[in-house]
C-alpha cells in the first residue's frame, strides 16, 4: 500500500499574466526576414508634447518583466512622444492601492484588473468599456466572461493556466511513443508502455496537499466541468450530490485507474521533486498545472516539455482542453487623459505578435488566438496550437470555496491512501461533509 503520513502544506503558487486591448492598430520595423512583424502604431506627432502614461501593475516575475519591458520598449521607439511608465505595486497590497487611487482621484492611464474588482470598479465608473475593441474577436468564445458586465467586456487578458497534463517529449520518444494518447484507454495504454519502459509514468508530489488538489483538478475540470457536469456551486449549494452525479463517480473512477502508474509513496514526495523527476527524464508526466511546464525547464533549459488535454472520453472529438476564463486582465481608465494612447498600447500589449513574445521569453501560456507559433517550442508552442485551433472547453470556476476545498483534499488523499478502492465510500463521505458545511 502507497502509504504514509499526510503532511499539512498548503503551498499554492500561481504566476497569473493579465493585459488588456483596444480598438487601436500598431507598427514597428521587421525582426527578421521570416518571422512577423511586432506592430505598434504610431500615434506620435513630431510636434506634439510628451505623453506620460502610468500603468499600475502586480506582477514582478522575471519572464513577465522581461517581456513587458520588450513590448514598452517597442512601443515607445515606435512613439517617440509616448513614454510608459510602470508603477510596479506589490500582489499583496494591490487592490488597495487601485481602489484608493480612484477614490482620491488620482488615476492611473493603465492598471491590472481582477474579476474581484468589476462590482466595486465598474459601476462607479472607474473602467473604460472596451466592447468595441477589434482585439475582443481575438479570443475564444467565454473567454472574456469573466471580465465583463452586462455584456461590456472591461480588461483583456493576454495568458492564463490549463489544468492538463505536461509530459517530457524526449521521454515519450524514446518509449517509442511518437503521439499523444487522444482517448482514455489510450492514455492508461501509454502509461503501461512507460511503466514497462522503467519510466514513472506520473510524477506526484503528494506530501504538498495543494497537489493533490491539482491533480484533482486536472481530472475532475476534464471529466466533470468539461463533460456537461454541474458547476461546482452547485455541489456546494446541494443541488446535486456526488453520489447522483455520474461524472463525479467518473472522477474517482479516473483517479482509481491512474493510481497504479504513480511514483511509489507520492505522500512521501514534494512536488520539487517531482519537477526533479519529468526534467531529468525519470517521470514522463505530471497531472497539474501549466506551472508545471516553467518549473521543470528552470530544472532542464535544454528539457522538451509538451502539454495536452487528459482524455477522460473514448471519442477524440470529445477531449478538448478545459479552461476557465482568465481572473484578470488590463484595463484603462474611464478618466484617463491619454485615451488615444493608452488605448493604443493595450492593443499592443493583446496583439498575437505580443502573446508570442509573451511565450517566448517563457512568461505563461498564451491565450490569445493567431499567435504565430514559428518561433515557439514545446508547451508554448502546444498551447498556441490549441487556443489557435479553437479546441478549447470553457468551464466555470475551478475551485471549492476554502471550506469545502479543504474537506475535498482530505477526502481525495484518503483516497488515494486507502488505495483507491473504495469510490462509493468516497462519495457518501463527500456527500456528508459538504451537507454538514452546507448547514
Amino acid at each position: 500500500m502507497k502509504r504514509k503520513y499526510l503532511s499539512i502544506i498548503m503551498a499554492c503558487g500561481l504566476v497569473l499574466g493579465l493585459a488588456g486591448g483596444s480598438s487601436a492598430t500598431v507598427a514597428a520595423a521587421d525582426k527578421s526576414e521570416d518571422k512577423e512583424t511586432v506592430d505598434a502604431k504610431d500615434v506620435s506627432n513630431a510636434e506634439s508634447e510628451q505623453v506620460i502614461l502610468e500603468f499600475i501593475n502586480g506582477s514582478s516575475e522575471e519572464q513577465y518583466v522581461a517581456w513587458l519591458d520588450e513590448i514598452i520598449a517597442n512601443f515607445e521607439e515606435a512613439n517617440p512622444n509616448v513614454k510608459v511608465e510602470v508603477q510596479r505595486v506589490s500582489i499583496d497590497s494591490f487592490n488597495q492601492t487601485v481602489m484608493t487611487r480612484f477614490a482620491a482621484g488620482d488615476v492611473p492611464d493603465l492598471f491590472t484588473f481582477s474579476e474581484n474588482d468589476i462590482d466595486d470598479m465598474v459601476p462607479s465608473g472607474y473602467v473604460m468599456d472596451l466592447s468595441e475593441s477589434k482585439n475582443v474577436a481575438n479570443y475564444a468564445e467565454g473567454m472574456l466572461d469573466s471580465l465583463s458586465l452586462d455584456g461590456k467586456v472591461y480588461a483583456l487578458p493576454i495568458s492564463n493556466d490549463f489544468m492538463c497534463v505536461t509530459y517530457n517529449k524526449t521521454v515519450f520518444e524514446d518509449a517509442g511513443i511518437t503521439e499523444v494518447p487522444d482517448t482514455w484507454s489510450g492514455f492508461l495504454e501509454v502509461c503501461q508502455k512507460l511503466q514497462d519502459a522503467g519510466v514513472v509514468p506520473i510524477a506526484s508530489g503528494f506530501s504538498e496537499q495543494w497537489v493533490v488538489n491539482g491533480t484533482s483538478q486536472t481530472t475532475y475540470c476534464a471529466e466533470v466541468l468539461g463533460n456537461g457536469g454541474p458547476a461546482l456551486s452547485e455541489m456546494v449549494d446541494r443541488t446535486y450530490k456526488f453520489s447522483e452525479v455520474e461524472q463525479w463517480r467518473e472522477f474517482f473512477a479516473k483517479l482509481q485507474g491512474i493510481y497504479p502508474f504513480m511514483n511509489n509513496d507520492p505522500f512521501g514526495t514534494d512536488q520539487n521533486t517531482c519537477y526533479s523527476m519529468l526534467a531529468n527524464g525519470e517521470a514522463a508526466m505530471i497531472l497539474n498545472g501549466t506551472w508545471t511546464i516553467t518549473n521543470s525547464i528552470a530544472m532542464n533549459p535544454d528539457g522538451d516539455f509538451g502539454i495536452f488535454a487528459l482524455p477522460v472520453s473514448e471519442d477524440p472529438e470529445e477531449n478538448k482542453m478545459p479552461m476557465c476564463p482568465p481572473a484578470g486582465g488590463f484595463a484603462v481608465s474611464a478618466e484617463t487623459t491619454h485615451k488615444e494612447e493608452a488605448l493604443s498600447f493595450l492593443e499592443y500589449l493583446t496583439s498575437p505578435e505580443s502573446a508570442s513574445l509573451y511565450a517566448e521569453k517563457g512568461a505563461g501560456i498564451p491565450i490569445v488566438q493567431g499567435v504565430d507559433t514559428s518561433s515557439l517550442t514545446g508547451g508554448f508552442k502546444d498551447a498556441a496550437d490549441i487556443m489557435n485551433s479553437g479546441d478549447v472547453q470553457i468551464i466555470s470556476s475551478k475551485s471549492f470555496p476554502s471550506a469545502n476545498e479543504d474537506s475535498f483534499i482530505n477526502n481525495i488523499s484518503t483516497f488515494f491512501l486507502d488505495d483507491c478502492e473504495d469510490i462509493d465510500g468516497a462519495l457518501e463521505s463527500l456527500d456528508e461533509e459538504f451537507d454538514n458545511l452546507a448547514k
